[in-house]
């Protein structure tokens, strides 16, 4: 295998998948909106944050489950779609849309084992309006995502002989339950409160950010085209309130000793 060794090549990499899966999407009747720091890259810098290396998009969770049936196996001859829905073996509540020519490693998990170089696809789903109901939701939902992030986690000499104990523990307690099975349960935790009219919507599945609230839903349903490293591709039109809700001043660069990535992995063409 071939190394993968500049940030510059992994993201041209990224870019030619969003960028498929914007024509798939488009040619499909599906909207989708870039999300997360992906979503901050387009607004402020048109494209990739220069020291990000990831590409997050957003469904809400009837296009997601379109997105799911409809997607071909080994799309174009390059791509593949894994999801909990189409693989037993996976165990993320979200999808990830990757090139089958490369391979990704990831030395805190083994999630990416056997998966290449692509980008994350993340349904969204409503969730209370009241705000205490909300709070109670995101609890449970929060303790059941870091119940199975502990379960997912392997050890390795990067981390602290504390956090490594951590997990060892949390193996041993979580042992009769698979990952799978608590991949599930958030995933259904994450969709109890669709259908039932609700105006406020959220990322379920992960919903790493620090956030006391969630977002309006209307600040999604509609999207529209920006400019991403010179082509187009889709954001939700409220992305101001999105962005505000997770990030506050988004458009503030952050100090310059936090100017790096948040992810540690190697890549390689097969």
């Amino acid at each position: 295998m071939k190394r993968i060794e500049s940030s510059d090549e992994l993201k041209s990499i990224q870019l030619d998948i969003l960028l498929d899966f914007h024509d798939f999407c488009m040619e499909n009747d599906i909207n989708y909106s870039l999300a997360a720091g992906t979503l901050i890259g387009a607004v402020r810098h048109k494209g990739f944050i220069p020291w990000d290396d990831d590409i997050d998009v957003y469904l809400l969770r009837e296009d997601y489950n379109k997105f799911i049936d409809i997607f071909p196996a080994n799309y174009k001859g390059r791509y593949d779609f894994v999801s909990l829905e189409r693989d037993k073996d996976w165990h993320r509540a979200y999808g990830k849309l990757y090139d089958n020519r490369t391979i990704m490693h990831e030395p805190y998990s083994d999630i990416y084992a056997d998966l290449g170089v692509g980008i994350d696809v993340f349904p969204v789903d409503d969730v209370p309006d009241e705000l205490s109901e909300w709070k109670k939701y995101e609890t449970t939902r929060r303790f059941l995502r870091d119940v199975k992030n502990i379960k997912s986690m392997t050890f390795s000499s990067r981390r602290s002989f504390i956090k490594n104990a951590i997990i060892f523990l949390g193996h041993i307690i979580m042992s009769p339950f698979s990952q799978t099975w608590l991949t599930k349960k958030i995933d259904e935790y994450s969709q109890k409160h669709n259908g039932k009219g609700f105006s406020h919507v959220y990322e379920n599945c992960l919903g790493a950010y620090n956030t006391n609230s969630a977002w309006l839903k209307k600040d999604i349903i509609d999207v529209i085209d920006v400019s991403f490293e010179g082509h187009t591709v889709k954001i939700m039109k409220g992305y101001d309130d999105y962005l505000t809700c997770i990030y506050g001043d988004y458009m503030q660069l952050p100090p310059e000793d936090k100017r790096v990535t948040h992810h540690c992995f190697s890549a390689y063409w097969k």
